[in-house]
Formats: structure tokens, sequence, C-alpha cells
């Protein structure tokens, strides 16, 4: 079985990577210099809404003008900052009337998204300990409850990819309708979609690796069960069999048809004995 060794290690490296990709994306954001700075959900053309920068980037727990390579006027910093134009810089006449008039579609899609994103990364994490102590032989294969755990974080990986997907994709058509400069960022997306297609291959893998597990455990269990029995029937010795009632009678008649000729006979010679006597 070197060949289920050697997709588990490679299943393991997968599930490890996609644990550091989404590690790295809650990262982004964290400071506004170095290369962090270059990991951004959306980028947008803001001139004109009150005093909101010509250019905007929005990360996860910032928002900050960016001109020269360089950020410059970051907003506090917070936890899941959601990203929601009239909350960030106020309503405007300038602003895209979407911002406005659906202002929670934005904020909370962007609010969810980052919760899944965490939770995803949470599983992620728990999936690596048993697959990495099965393929080192430090403890029993947990084929089920990794096959669990992984298709726990693909589901709210992919939720997270959705979310923040849709919530960008509606506003950058929302600038480009007004003819403004707007895009989403391409690393943090392409590190998004790439841990989804990670722990997607991780999870077929696991639930493949469980059912083969479970199929030959039952054939190694009904295997010895055969075994076992056909020594028991070995071992005891063979049981004479009891006539039955039915036997017993027809042993019985068979008895008295020998008997009776006998009988007869005996009866024939007395008969004759006293013949004799009365003659003499």
């Amino acid at each position: 079985m070197q060949y289920k060794r050697f997709v588990n290690a490679i299943v393991c490296l997968f599930i490890v990577g996609a644990g550091l990709l989404s590690f790295f994306l809650i990262l982004s954001g964290a400071r506004d210099s170095g290369t962090l700075k270059n990991f951004y959900w959306f980028e947008a053309d803001t001139s004109g809404f009150n005093d909101a920068p010509d250019v905007t980037r929005w990360y996860n727990y910032m928002y900050c003008g960016y001109a020269d390579h360089e950020t410059y006027d970051c907003s506090d910093k917070g936890a899941d900052k959601p990203f929601s134009p009239k909350d960030n810089f106020g309503e405007s006449p300038n602003m895209p009337r979407t911002f406005i008039d659906h202002r929670e579609t934005y904020y909370y899609l962007s609010k969810v998204g980052w919760a899944m994103l965490l939770i995803s990364l949470f599983f992620t994490v728990l999936a690596i300990v048993p697959i990495f102590l099965s393929i080192f032989k430090l403890a029993r294969p947990l084929s089920i409850t990794t096959c669990v755990l992984c298709w726990l974080s693909w589901f709210f990986i992919t939720l997270a990819a959705c979310l923040y997907t849709g919530c960008y994709a509606k506003a950058k058509n929302a600038f480009h309708h007004d003819d403004r400069h707007a895009k989403m960022g391409a690393k943090n997306f392409a590190f998004l979609w790439t841990t989804v297609f990670l722990m997607g291959v991780s999870s077929i893998w696991t639930m493949i690796d469980a059912i083969t597990r479970r199929k030959e455990k039952y054939n190694k269990y009904r295997t010895t069960d055969v075994y076992s029995d056909t020594e028991v029937v070995g071992a005891v010795p063979p049981v004479e069999s009891q006539p039955s009632s039915g036997r017993t009678f027809f042993r019985k008649l068979r008895t008295k048809k020998h008997e009776t000729p006998a009988g007869v006979m005996a009866e024939e010679e007395s008969h004759e004995k006293v013949v004799e006597g009365v003659q003499t």
C-alpha cells in the first residue's frame, strides 16, 4: 500500500498549502507597508466621495489611499473591516447609487465572508493533524475523521470565496457603470480560489481513502469470521443422531414381523406332540 502513503503525503501537502494560503489571506492588511500592502481585496476610484482619497484599497483590517505604489491615510484598524463606501466615507451624491440603496448587501457579504474564512482555517488545521499522524504511523488511521474535517473546511472556504467574489464583483460593476476605475485584488482572489481547489481535491481523496479502508476492514472481518467458524466446526466431535419416534415405531414393527414366524412354528410343534400322544 505504498501508493496510498504517497498519495496521502501529497494530500497532506495540499491541506498544509491550503492552510497557509488561508492564513496569508487573513494576514492581508495587517500592515500598510511591505509585501502585505500588495494583498488587497478591492481597489477603486473614490474621488469626490467626501474626504475619500482619489484611489482607495480595501484590506481585511482597514482601507487606505493608494498612490505612487504606496499607501497613505489609512483608516483605523479593526477586525473584519466591512466593505461599504457609505459607511467608510459617508453618503455622497458622487457615489454609485447601489452603495446607498443596497448598503447592507455589501456590508454583510464582506462580513460573513470573513467569518467563513476563519471557520475554514479552523477545520483545515484540525484536518492536518490526523492525516499527518497516519502518514508517519504515529497513530491509527483516522480516515473518516480526516474526511469529515476536509469536507467541512472545503464547504466554508467555498462559501467564503463565493461571498467575497459576489461582493466585490458587484462593486466593480457599480464603479464601472459610473465610468470609474475599479479592480479586484488578483492575488487575494487567486489565493482564495486556489485554496478552494486544494481542499476540494483533498476532500475527494480522503473520502476515497475512507471508503477503501472501510471496505478492507470489512473484508478482513469476514475472512476472519469464516476461518473461526471452520475451526469450531472441525473441533466439535460428531453427535450421534437419536432415533426419532417414527423410526422407533417402524423398527419395532419389523422386529414383530421377524418374531411372528418363530412363535407360529413353536405352536405347531406343541400341537403335533399332543396329537401323537393321543394316538399313542
